[in-house]
């Protein structure tokens, strides 16, 4: 899915089987972090496992991501998160992780619809 952001954030769906990757990208894309939610148990409660490279801070957008989509589709989900821009503040960088965030609502909203 791509939408006009100011950042070009965009969130890409892969179907896999009944479930689904979803990659996370904005300016340089790559992998910086990986978060797979699925249901465990007899309560089926959603658990989420993540992994992160050295040096990036996408972890905690992944795994909320993939937690709520996971929720909201009955499914297994898998966010592949990589978002770089050289040179930004920490102002820059809240207001890319709130863009992200509509964009995925956005995203989340359409998907549930579908299912």
């Amino acid at each position: 899915m791509t939408s006009k952001t100011n950042w070009d954030i965009r969130i890409t769906e892969v179907p896999v089987g009944r479930d689904i990757l979803l990659l996370l990208t904005g300016g340089t894309a790559h992998i910086g972090a990986v978060a797979t939610a699925y249901f465990c148990g007899k309560a089926q409660e959603v658990q989420v496992q993540t992994i992160d490279l050295p040096g990036h801070r996408e972890q905690e957008l992944a795994a909320y991501m993939a937690e709520k989509a996971a929720e909201a589709l009955g499914c297994t989900v898998t966010v592949a998160a990589g978002i770089h821009y050289d040179g930004i503040n920490k102002a820059q960088i809240l207001d890319i992780v709130a863009e992200a965030k509509a964009v995925f609502n956005t995203y989340l909203t359409k998907a549930a619809k579908e299912r």
